[in-house]
């Protein structure tokens, strides 16, 4: 008799290859279970954010922030786009087109810290410091409609209903004060205030106008409110203030004749939403380049190490821009790649990662890393182990998270995404979990998803319950047959992990395809648990750093022997777990004990009857020649 150990999990999810041959620690099958740090874990559950919405999508969304490191929650769902105001969502753009995806960018520079958001209605400026108050910077003669980011103080679009396979930059963002015509910003020094509130008189002059850096000085007491681009004015005797940057709109809380200093900008002239060129295209101006191959639309452009990468479904080109800003290439980079959605791809510290569906019948994640030798990018399969092609891509979002990188996709018969993919990069290795996920957003060590069937925000990773009920789950292992097809028995099962005290899971074994029977229950408040040294955790543990202020709970050690009963001469075995509560549960080792070894036959019940007719449909002939 021999005892077999499966010591740490670190395999994850092997579902490309037979269950027979894959390492013993992999999960044939497996959902709301994942593989950290040599343990199986229960997925922790969900957050709602605000308040539930209805029906819907989620189609935009991400976190801003202020030039003091706050952050400001963005997303558009329906006809608008809205902010987190602590826990309400507000509007702020309205009248969008329903359901229309926009592309949400941050931008930091000179005037303050901006969110733009870019897509088929218009370009929107909001200042994170006024999220109520928003510029509407579409304008025909400037720049366009279509998705957007900004990269390198430039915007860079595609999509535009008037030609889905171009790609557009904007000019590049100086930052510097109207000289001639080489700045962007505008200096005011000297306009009068009467009054305890007013409006600067920039915002006269344009819609599409910004201030910053807003001095208000008393001429009667020489109270000076200086502002520190968060909307507050603060006055040198007490007073305080505030400053709309986009409206103009200012407040004292002394009353007194004065004068006020500020700048403002215009992004429409000059800046990240001006298109512009001239005739001659100079260094710093907008530009356009056709990249027409296949026909077929710019999906998403990915910034890559030496360029921008378009992706498209069959193909992907790559704009390098000389450094001079007067030189580029614009070529197809890769045929036969490509992927189907404007999330489906995303670039990370290693290079840009998508999903290849160019085969739709074999979809692969693929990176697109540095050659060391020659210094492009190449095209490198990941996660060989995973049948991808269970899954479908049409909508599928693809962002990273502490050393997961996340895919939001459905399963075959879905019509919205229900499925998100923990690829761990670094341990190649793939679990799956169960949300119905269309954007995330990320906020320091905090993950955020936009629901594909509703228009609702939910924090991930948080708490251990779905929405107060318990997580749906299974953990299906190898079919083990010990590198044997000698029939076998063994006597009893070894589990080894921790727990919260109000948590328990099922344990399955299946016998040779035979059914899953129950063969023990493992209970947080059994005998073999450890209550004399618990351990405290958040209630977020999937990535590498605690959550500060969410809720703790405390979870202890158990080991237990499990003895199995009226087990049949087997070939192979699967187990499989279960976790019936609301809490904390993990397994980092198993141990199968006393497994003796019988005659080398096949399970009693593939054994075919005697006398068997050569074209093997009778059986239990009486002719001899049987």
């Amino acid at each position: 008799m021999v005892n077999k150990e499966i010591k740490l999990y670190k395999s994850g999810v092997n579902n490309l290859l037979d269950d027979e041959i894959i390492p013993s620690d992999a999960a044939s099958s497996s959902l709301n279970w994942f593989t950290q740090d040599g343990k199986i874990k229960l997925i922790p559950g969900k957050l709602l954010v605000g308040a539930a919405g209805v029906a819907g999508k989620i189609t935009g969304e991400i976190f801003g922030y202020k030039v003091d490191g706050s952050k400001v929650h963005w997303r558009k769902k329906g006809t608008v786009i809205q902010y987190l105001n602590s826990t309400t969502w507000t509007n702020v753009v309205t009248g969008l087109t329903s359901n229309a995806d926009y592309t949400f960018t941050n931008y930091s520079s000179l005037a303050g810290a901006f969110t733009y958001a870019f897509g088929i209605d218009g370009i929107y400026k909001f200042n994170n410091a006024v999220p109520a108050s928003f510029c509407s910077m579409f304008s025909s003669a400037v720049n366009f409609k279509g998705y957007a980011f900004i990269d390198k103080g430039r915007a860079i679009l595609w999509n535009r209903t008037e030609d889905k396979t171009g790609i557009y930059g904007s000019w590049i963002d100086n930052q510097r004060v109207v000289s001639g015509s080489t700045g962007v910003y505008t200096a005011v020094a000297g306009e009068a205030t009467t009054s305890l509130t007013g409006t600067l008189a920039f915002k006269a002059g344009g819609a599409t106008r910004n201030a910053f850096a807003v001095t208000i000085t008393l001429t009667g007491t020489s109270e000076v409110y200086t502002d520190a681009y968060l909307g507050v004015l603060t006055g040198s005797l007490g007073g305080t203030g505030t400053i709309n940057y986009i409206s103009g709109a200012y407040t004292v809380s002394n009353a007194g004749v004065g004068t006020v200093a500020y700048q403002w900008e215009d992004s429409n002239l000059r800046g990240v939403t001006d298109f512009r060129k001239t005739a001659t295209r100079l260094a710093g101006e907008g530009f356009q380049f056709p990249q027409d191959e296949g026909g077929d639309a710019i999906l998403n452009v990915l910034i890559g190490s030496d360029g921008y990468y378009s992706m498209k479904r069959q193909s992907a080109y790559l704009l390098s821009i000389a450094s001079n800003d007067t030189d580029a290439t614009n070529d197809v980079y890769r045929k036969e790649i490509g992927l189907q959605s404007l999330r489906g791809a995303f670039s990370t510290s290693k290079g840009i990662v998508f999903m290849n569906t160019s085969n739709q019948e074999k979809p692969e994640m693929t990176i697109l890393e540095k050659d060391p030798v020659g210094g492009s990018l190449e095209p490198r399969v990941l996660f060989s182990q995973f049948k991808f092609a269970n899954y479908k891509y049409d909508d599928c979002t693809i962002d990273t998270y502490e050393r997961y990188i996340l895919v939001a996709c459905k399963t075959a018969d879905a019509t919205n995404n229900d499925i998100v993919l923990l690829c761990d990069i670094t341990d190649k290795t793939v679990d799956i979990t169960s949300y119905q996920c269309r954007t995330f957003a990320k906020n320091g060590s905090e993950l955020f998803m936009g629901s594909s069937v509703s228009e609702t925000i939910y924090q991930l990773f948080s708490g251990f319950d779905d929405d107060g009920f318990s997580i749906e789950n299974n953990w299906i292992g190898k079919a083990e047959t010990w590198d044997t097809n000698k029939l076998k028995k063994y006597r009893k099962m070894r589990l080894k992990g921790s727990i919260s005290a109000d948590q328990s899971y099922a344990v399955y074994v299946n016998y040779d395809d035979n059914g899953a029977q129950l063969v023990g229950t493992v209970l947080g408040s059994g005998s073999y648990v450890d209550y004399s040294s618990p351990q405290t955790i958040g209630s977020n543990f999937v990535g590498s750093a605690q959550i500060g202020g969410d809720s703790l709970t405390n979870i202890f050690s158990y080991f237990l022997e499990i003895r199995l009963k009226k087990v049949p001469k087997f070939r192979k075995r699967k187990v499989s777990f279960i976790a019936l509560g609301i809490g904390y549960v993990d397994i980092s080792n198993h141990i199968d004990v006393d497994i003796s070894l019988y005659e080398d036959k096949i399970p009693t019940r593939f054994r075919q009857k005697q006398n068997v007719s050569l074209s093997g449909a009778v059986t239990n002939q009486n002719n001899p020649e049987f």
